[in-house]
């Protein structure tokens, strides 16, 4: 005549099976605490669930152990998806750092071209084939004709007028996108 297990039952159990079962939960989970945890559960389930019967003690051992493995099983799978959300979590933190830094970069550009229209039309004209073409201050002379000093002159001049424009804009521009992002 079988019965239900009892406290003193559960007990009983705990102390026999409890250090095989943490070994056994153990080379699962390559976690000693985390396997001692689990064998816990397993019996404070066993506390809970008053349907248990008492049948033979290979018929409880093979159960406390497929209970266990169960047990692990659930966690390596919780284990997995923290993981997996984790490198989710820090690729999509990079990607918006990317996305960020290429927002703020591209707006950057916007106002520095934006800028340079508002310059001077004989700074402008130099800011633009110094810097943008990419040409030398003698081949900006040339095509000016006009001296390297005055070259060099519009140069100053107009590197002066950006920063006074810019500088304040760009940390607006950041602080805008810090803000929504």
């Amino acid at each position: 005549m079988s019965s239900f297990l009892s406290e003193f039952d559960i007990k009983r159990l705990f102390e026999q099976f409890y250090p095989g079962l943490v070994e056994f939960s153990s080379r699962l989970v390559y976690c000693q605490e985390s396997a001692r945890d689990i064998v816990q559960d397993v019996f404070v389930k066993l506390l809970v669930d008053d349907t248990l019967v008492l049948k033979d003690e290979h018929y409880l051992k093979t159960y406390l152990y497929s209970m266990v493995k169960n047990a692990c099983f659930n966690e390596l799978r919780k284990q997995e998806v923290k993981g997996r959300y984790l490198e989710y979590q820090k690729r999509t933190d990079s990607e918006e750092e990317d996305i960020l830094e290429a927002l703020i970069y591209a707006e950057s550009i916007n106002q520095l071209y934006a800028a340079i229209e508002t310059l001077p039309e004989a700074c402008r004209k130099v800011c633009n084939i110094t810097y943008i073409e990419e040409k030398s201050n003698s081949e900006a002379a040339e095509i000016t004709e006009t001296s390297i000093n005055t070259i060099k002159t519009h140069k100053r001049r107009a590197l002066e007028l950006l920063r006074k424009q810019i500088i304040p804009s760009i940390k607006a521009i950041k602080t805008f996108f810090l803000f929504f992002f």
